[in-house]
């Protein structure tokens, strides 16, 4: 009895210590089909999703489950063929997807993937997840990093050691989704006892070096190795989601011909000969074994190169066993073939006629009787867009409502033949739709005051300055920037290991702030002159704030410290956001044992820049749901962002009990569209408003914000509030429109958001509240969108002199380099205008 593969497997992902959504995804198939498991193996595959939550989940989702499936429908016997074949219509689904969803734009995925059968192992991979194989102690990576610095490794311009801190060393030059096509490498392994594989994501392969690899694998089995290889990763700081599958070979099978198998003939490639043999078909694939040479990069096969289709079904080999004689049992073989091979051709053309038979009796009699009024379609389509003409100026958010009628209209027409004039007519009325509709966008982003951010082109009104993190082996969290007394701006950041660092004028990091290197910065704020940074020091579970000022040369000195005392941090509560303006600072700490309460500390600062020496004013605040970001206003105004969008103010002033009271919109937020006027094509559907807008004189509400930010702009010398939505890609830029006492009805949206939502949203509406509070009233001044430069926005800080934005933003690609977006707010009136159509 010929040998069997016999496996051992165990897969685990973990979240990571800093993500908070896993966009990872992993599968393994071990088919219990002893033929299916002979004819096809079984299947791996770890997929690392890029696009933030909204869609590198669905990307990484989309793969796994396409190849696992697809792999084992394909009729080829192939592996190489059918793996190409599987992960090849799953590139194709994730493009298709996100081309049918804006949120989703740019999504993608890695993807490795392995099918052991018999004793042979075939490895494909897109991306810069990795499968690893040890074998006698020893560690080798099997698939090739398609990333920009494993490139530029393989040509020799940088070595391996600078590769690693480089600050491009996450950009990924290959990925599934984000083109229509997609080249894949695939690879082969030839199997050993005792072999172990190790298939994970950059999350993994990024934190634990070889050696760890080896030895967890070796020491533990599947199920305890994938624990622990998470474990290490998380030790070594978690920034990224983790995942990995671990495989043992406890018993190699045989890799026969698959002619040998029951039913089956070796694969024929199109237009070629009979392959006469496994072997043939391994030849065009890479090997290779430990202690040999890394592979050469023209070893490398894309997709083309395995284009083969299996041949016909054989008869089931060896007649011996029914008492024929070997010479007997081949001449019985032979014939056999030939009668099938008759009854085949016979049972083929039977029901050829008979569909034959059965399609024409649907044709004539049964098929249903739909017919297209080109006429009418032709009328409407028209009368549709001269109505969107015609309002265009005034309301473009029904002019595309009844443009987008128009095209569906049209589109009706391509299923019928027409004749040349309706052809004319429908393509003339095409050419006036698109036209219509490019204006129609412009003068919706007009009226919404939406602009559209762009780093290049002819309508540049933003920089992209990446950040390179050096050799600190960290990414920036939060922003910080203020000038000194000659008006030199410093730029500072937090970064995931809790440190804070200063950025030179070339925007890298140069080293750690010497005043606060021994304890982790929680947050830090400035009031554009001075930084104050939360700190905790984990070994007495204190907190302290620090106030930094800047040197001639950037540095910052420690001005002073001022405590928060433990009285303050009873029932769980601990400091969570700190807030300034000017010589005010605000120290807000809440509970998860007490998650309806927050408590917030008043800390003022004197004019020689140093904390005053008073105990700070003590405040206790009622809250509905879970504070998210709080940003501050002069005269102790604060605003505070809630889970579900829910944006409210309060004026903090002698302390006590606080209410905090809903802000109203003086003036509509409409949430912008899908497309561009730039961007639309005749091909495009046509984009429509959502319903998700904030209506004037209704509370302000946000379901997608994740941040506030507050800063004084020069252009009209008013405070302004930034509210950072990451549903929408965009900065809502707000400022006060009136404070007093408001007796007006506020009118509440369509579908008002609760008070005590579960965090999931609204339209941006809301129930007055009985509250006796006074309310405070904003109006829009713009909105600043982009669903590339904004794709992950972290942190916003506001100019000193007033004239610019500043965001911390990533890329959708996973893990990629943080930017330092600079919007100018000088010249967005101007470009609105001139370029609105960008």
């Amino acid at each position: 009895m010929s040998k069997q593969l016999r496996l051992d497997v165990a897969q685990l992902t973990d979240v990571g210590r800093k993500r908070p959504h896993n966009e990872d995804n992993m599968a393994y198939v071990i088919p219990k089909d002893a033929q299916i498991m002979a004819k096809k193996g079984a299947l791996f595959i770890v997929a690392d999703g890029m696009g933030g939550h909204a869609a590198g989940e669905v990307a990484s989702e989309i793969a796994v489950d396409t190849v696992s499936n697809v792999y084992y429908e394909d009729d080829s016997e192939d592996i190489a063929v059918s793996l190409l074949h599987a992960i090849k219509r799953a590139n194709s689904l994730i493009h298709q997807r996100a081309a049918e969803n804006m949120l989703r734009s740019g999504m993608g995925t890695t993807c490795v993937s392995a099918v052991l059968r018999g004793n042979m192992a075939y490895f494909a991979n897109v991306g810069d997840s990795r499968a690893y194989l040890i074998r006698g102690g020893q560690v080798k990576q099997v698939s090739q990093d398609h990333s920009w610095v494993e490139e530029q490794v393989r040509a020799g311009l940088l070595t391996r050691d600078q590769a690693r801190s480089h600050a491009q060393r996450n950009v990924i030059t290959r990925s599934l989704g984000t083109q229509p096509d997609v080249e894949i490498d695939i690879f082969a392994e030839r199997l050993e006892e005792g072999d172990s594989m190790i298939l994970c994501s950059d999350g993994l392969s990024g934190l634990v070096d070889d050696e760890d690899l080896r030895s967890i694998v070796d020491q533990y089995v599947p199920q305890e190795s994938v624990y622990h290889l998470v474990e290490r990763a998380n030790e070594n700081g978690g920034p990224d989601n983790i995942t990995a599958i671990v495989i043992k070979v406890l018993e190699v099978g045989m890799e026969e011909p698959p002619s040998s198998l029951p039913g089956v003939l070796f694969p024929v490639p199109v237009g070629g000969r009979e392959a006469d043999g496994a072997g043939s078909m391994l030849k065009n694939l890479p090997h290779s074994a430990i202690g040999l040479p890394t592979r050469p990069e023209d070893n490398r096969l894309n997709g083309s190169s395995l284009r083969i289709s299996s041949g016909p079904l054989g008869a089931p080999g060896g007649m011996s066993s029914y008492g024929a004689t070997p010479q007997q049992s081949q001449s019985t073989r032979v014939q056999a073939k030939r009668n099938r091979l008759f009854y085949t051709i016979l049972a083929v053309f039977i029901l050829l006629v008979l569909a034959g038979a059965g399609a024409g009796v649907w044709y004539f009699m049964l098929r249903p009787q739909h017919t297209v009024n080109v006429d009418g379609l032709l009328k409407d389509a028209n009368v549709q867009v001269e109505q969107a003409n015609k309002i265009l100026a005034n309301d473009p958010a029904t002019a595309l409502k009844q443009l987008s009628q128009a095209q569906s209209d049209l589109k009706q027409l391509q299923e019928v033949s027409l004749s040349d004039a309706q052809h004319n007519q429908a393509s003339g009325l095409h050419s006036k739709l698109v036209s219509t509709t490019k204006t129609a966008i412009t003068n919706y982003n007009q009226l919404a005051a939406i602009v559209p951010l762009a780093a290049a082109g002819p309508c540049v009104n933003a920089t992209n300055s990446p950040l390179d993190s050096g050799t600190t082996g960290t990414q920036a969290n939060i922003l910080a920037v203020i000038q000194n007394g000659k008006n030199k701006q410093f730029f500072y950041a937090v970064g995931a290991d809790q440190k804070l660092y200063r950025l030179n004028d070339q925007r890298s990091f140069v080293n750690k702030i010497s005043a606060v290197q021994d304890v982790l910065v929680q947050a830090v704020v400035s009031d554009g002159q001075r930084l104050v940074a939360l700190a905790s020091q984990p070994k007495d579970n204190s907190y302290a704030l620090h106030l930094l000022l800047p040197n001639d040369d950037g540095t910052l000195k420690d001005s002073g410290t001022a405590t928060v005392d433990q009285k303050y941090m009873q029932n769980g509560l601990v400091p969570q956001f700190v807030a300034a303006w000017g010589q005010d600072v605000y120290v807000i700490l809440t509970s998860k044992t007490a998650p309806n309460t927050a408590d917030m500390l008043h800390y003022k600062i004197s004019g020689d820049n140093q904390w005053e020496k008073a105990t700070p004013v003590n405040a206790t605040l009622s809250i509905s749901n879970t504070l998210v970001s709080v940003a501050a206003f002069p005269d102790g105004r604060l605003f505070l962002l809630y889970s579900n969008g829910d944006v409210q103010t309060l004026q903090f002033a002698n302390g006590g009990n606080l209410t905090a009271v809903s802000v109203v919109m003086q003036s509509a937020i409409p949430v912008p569209l899908s497309a561009t006027a730039a961007d639309f094509s005749p091909t495009s559907a046509v984009p429509t408003p959502g319903t998700q807008g904030v209506q004037a004189k209704s509370f302000l509400s946000v379901p997608g914000a994740s941040m506030l930010a507050a800063g004084l702009i020069d252009s009209d010398n008013a405070p302004h509030l930034f509210i950072l939505d990451k549903d929408h890609f965009r900065v809502i830029d707000l400022k006060v429109a009136q404070e007093a006492a408001m007796t007006a009805t506020v009118t509440p949206s369509a579908s008002p958001t609760s008070s005590t939502g579960n965090g999931n949203g609204g339209t941006g509406g809301g129930t007055v509240s009985t509250s006796s509070g006074t309310q405070l009233s904003m109006t829009l001044v713009r909105q600043y969108t982009s669903a590339n430069l904004l794709a992950v926005m972290k942190s916003a800080v506001a100019d000193p002199h007033g004239a610019s934005l500043y965001l911390l933003t990533q890329s959708a690609q996973s893990n990629a380099t943080p930017g330092l977006i600079s919007i100018d707010m000088h010249q967005q009136n101007d470009q609105q205008s001139a370029c609105a159509s960008s």
